[in-house]
C-alpha cells in the first residue's frame, strides 16, 4: 500500500536514481540556481512524495537551504545547517512546538556540508544540548553550548582532499567505545575516534576498491538483536553512488567488513527508532524544498523500538528505509517507507515527537488574548 502526493509537474523524462555521480556532486555544490537550472534541463517527470504502509508525509517547515540537522530533546528544538552555499556556514534552530526559526551561530570554514551532533546527555565537561560540529571542509571540531558559545574541541584532523569535502561528527551513545566521539572526512576517506579531551584514539583510512572511500553517514550501534551482526559496531556509509558501506570495530578502528548495500548506494543518514514510548515522527531534511514530517509510523509492519532507519540521497530526491534483522531467517529485512522525487536532495533525518496540538493552540490563544487586551485599553 502506498500514498503519493504530487506537488507539481516539471516536464517529462525518467528519474535519474542517483546514477550520474559527477552531475550529482556538481549540482549539490553549486547552490539553488544550478539546482533549478538542472531540474529544468534534465526534465524530471514530477515533484512528488510517495509513502508506503499508511505512513503520512507533510511539508513541515521551510527554513531555507536546510541541510544536516539533529534534535535537542530537552529544549525541544532542531539544530540545523541552513542557507547552504553560504560561507562561513550558518546554523539555526527550529522550535518543535511553534516551528519558529532562529539563527543560532555562524560556523567555520567554507560552505561544505557538516553533519552535526547534539549531545542527548552530559558528557565529560560538556552539558546536554551541546552541539558538536566540524569545520566546513574538515580539520577541526567545535563544541557550541546551548546558548551559542563555542570552544575548539579538536584540531589537526584530516581535512580537504578530493571530491566533496564533507565532514561528520557522531557520538557513541551506547558506550561501546567509552562514549567517545567519531569524525569522518569524505575528501580523504578518513574516520577518527576521539576521546572527551579531543585526543585521537585511532585513525583509519577507508578504501572502496582502488579508490578512497567518501565516508559521510556514521552510527555506533550497541547491543540489540534487531541489529544482527552489526551489534556493537560502527557503520559508515559513503557520499557516493557506490553501494559499498563499512563495518568497523569502534574500539580499535579495524575494518571488519566492506559490504554491498541491498537498498543501493548514496547512503546519507542512519537513525534509530526511539526506545522510549511516545508518538514519534521522522523529520526529513530535503535541500531545495524543506523539512518533511513522516507520521503514522506505527503502521510500518513489524516496527519495533530500536530499529534502524536508513536514508539514501538521490539526484533531486531520496528514499527512507526501515531495516531490521530477522533472526528466523538470519537476514536483514528492508522496507521502503518514503520516496521523494523531484523535490531536492535528501540530506538528513531525525526522530522527534509529534507536537501536541494543544501546545500551539495555547500559544495562539495567549497571543490572541494579549491582542484583545491591548485593544481594550
Amino acid at each position: 500500500m502506498r500514498n503519493t502526493h504530487h506537488v507539481r509537474c516539471s516536464g517529462k523524462g525518467s528519474p535519474l536514481r542517483g546514477r550520474l555521480n559527477t552531475l550529482y556532486r556538481t549540482l549539490r555544490k553549486s547552490g539553488p540556481i544550478a539546482w533549478s537550472i538542472g531540474c529544468l534541463s534534465l526534465a524530471i517527470p514530477a515533484m512528488a512524495q510517495t509513502t508506503y504502509y499508511g505512513v503520512n508525509a507533510t511539508l513541515w517547515a521551510q527554513p531555507g537551504g536546510n541541510m544536516k540537522m539533529d534534535y535537542d530533546h530537552v529544549r525541544q528544538r532542531f539544530v540545523l545547517q541552513y542557507n547552504y552555499s553560504t560561507s562561513p556556514p550558518q546554523y539555526g534552530t527550529i522550535d518543535l512546538n511553534t516551528q519558529n526559526f532562529s539563527h543560532f551561530f555562524t560556523g567555520w570554514g567554507s560552505f561544505q556540508e557538516t553533519l552535526l551532533t547534539v549531545l542527548p546527555t552530559n558528557w565529560a565537561s560538556y552539558s546536554q544540548g551541546t552541539t558538536f560540529v566540524p569545520r566546513a571542509g574538515g580539520g577541526e571540531i567545535y563544541a557550541v553550548d546551548p546558548t551559542g558559545n563555542a570552544t575548539l574541541f579538536a584540531s589537526g584532523l584530516p581535512s580537504g582532499g578530493s571530491g566533496d569535502l564533507y565532514s561528520t561528527v557522531r557520538w557513541d551513545s551506547f558506550g561501546v567505545a567509552n562514549h567517545d566521539m567519531f569524525y569522518a572526512n569524505a575528501g580523504t576517506g578518513d574516520v577518527v575516534r576521539l576521546d572527551s579531551n579531543g585526543n585521537v584514539v585511532w585513525q583509519t583510512t577507508l578504501r572502496d576498491g582502488q579508490q578512497l572511500a567518501a565516508p559521510e553517514p556514521m552510527i555506533v550501534l550497541g547491543s540489540n538483536p534487531r541489529w544482527g551482526p552489526f551489534q556493537n559496531k560502527l557503520l559508515v556509509g559513503q557520499n557516493s553512488v557506490s553501494a559499498t558501506f563499512f563495518v568497523l570495530d569502534p574500539a580499535t578502528g579495524q575494518v571488519e567488513a566492506s559490504l554491498q548495500s541491498s537498498i543501493g548506494g548514496s547512503l546519507e543518514s542512519f537513525r534509530i527508532f526511539p526506545f522510549t514510548g511516545g508518538d514519534w515522527a521522522l523529520y526529513v531534511s530535503v535541500y531545495g524544498s524543506g523539512i518533511y514530517q513522516l507520521t503514522n509510523l506505527s503502521n510500518i509492519p513489524n516496527l519495533q523500538p530500536g530499529d534502524l532507519f536508513v536514508a539514501r540521497e538521490l539526484v533531486y530526491g531520496g528514499e527512507v528505509w526501515h531495516v531490521y534483522w530477522d533472526s528466523s531467517t538470519n537476514s536483514f529485512v528492508t522496507q521502503r517507507i518514503a520516496d521523494f522525487q523531484g523535490l531536492g536532495f535528501l540530506e538528513d533525518m531525525v526522530f522527534a515527537p509529534i507536537p501536541e496540538p494543544s501546545s500551539l493552540l495555547v500559544l495562539l490563544g495567549l497571543a490572541g488574548m494579549a491582542g484583545t487586551l491591548r485593544r481594550r485599553r
